[in-house]
């Protein structure tokens, strides 16, 4: 990976915790929507289940060691939403940027749910398997909403020159 790649993808990470922590966080306070889970799972969509699978843990363990959750939940549940997302990313990609909101906001339910249950099990102050199951209607909603601004732009982000991977280069036969 090359040092501007990674520098985007950091850059990527910090920027969504941080709107996450100050902006979106407050505003739909009782219902646990995550702006960097769904970043998560919209670049596994169109970059692939790899690249989501490690965007998804990084974000995820740096969210877990800023917050007083055990470490390790959101890793997990980021990690599997970045490889469902790029499993499943080429078959909503290729119908449009509807069916990737759709696919992001199904995902970012399931994942906030499945979080949930994993800090009710681990005992965390605050879960339970009712508030994890309560929450999933309304989170796929606002992320619904959010993917549909979202998706243009993280598309539009990876296919930009400095963070797409580098093409080989071909050499001419007989030539330079």
């Amino acid at each position: 990976m090359t040092a501007s790649r990674l520098a985007a993808a950091l850059a990527g990470m910090v920027t969504a915790l941080l709107l996450q922590a100050t902006l979106l966080g407050p505003l739909t306070f009782p219902v646990p929507v995550s702006l960097p889970a769904l970043l998560v799972i919209l670049v596994g969509c169109y970059a692939g289940p790899g690249i989501g699978m490690s965007f998804g843990f990084a974000t995820g363990l740096l969210t877990d060691l800023g917050s007083g959750l055990p470490a390790g939940t959101q890793a997990l549940c980021w990690l599997a939403a970045g490889l469902v997302a790029g499993s499943l990313g080429g078959l909503a990609s290729s119908r449009g940027t509807r069916a990737v909101a759709g696919l992001a906001a199904v995902l970012a339910a399931a994942s906030s749910a499945t979080s949930g249950v994993l800090l009710a099990i681990l005992g965390s102050p605050g879960a339970s398997l009712a508030t994890a199951a309560a929450g999933v209607v309304p989170v796929g909603l606002i992320d619904a909403l959010l993917a549909l601004l979202l998706a243009p732009l993280v598309r539009g982000l990876l296919r930009g020159q400095g963070i797409r991977p580098p093409r080989p280069v071909g050499t001419l036969v007989g030539g330079r």
